[in-house]
């Protein structure tokens, strides 16, 4: 998956987990509850995400599908005929 889609990916969940604990009885302010998320659940979710991640790239490119190959033809989310320089 593309890397702006798993920084996404981890801030959904990392404010899933947050729902999770306020559901399980774990009292977390509701002003401090996004900035745990963002600051502190996001970024630990993020490395074992990103060896997923690298896993999941692995296995599309073996299937023809290379992700980094596709992303040098990407301009500003703008698909081009010509790879950036």
């Amino acid at each position: 998956m593309r890397k702006d889609t798993l920084a996404g990916l981890s801030v959904l969940l990392a404010f899933a987990i947050i729902y999770l604990l306020r559901l399980a009885g774990l009292s977390i302010s509701f002003l401090l509850s996004p900035l745990v998320a963002m600051l502190v659940l996001a970024p630990l979710l993020l490395l074992p995400l990103a060896v997923l991640n690298k896993h999941l790239l692995a296995w599309r490119k073996a299937r023809g599908r290379d992700i980094e190959e596709e992303e040098k033809y990407e301009h500003d989310g703008v698909i081009s005929l010509r790879p950036r320089e």
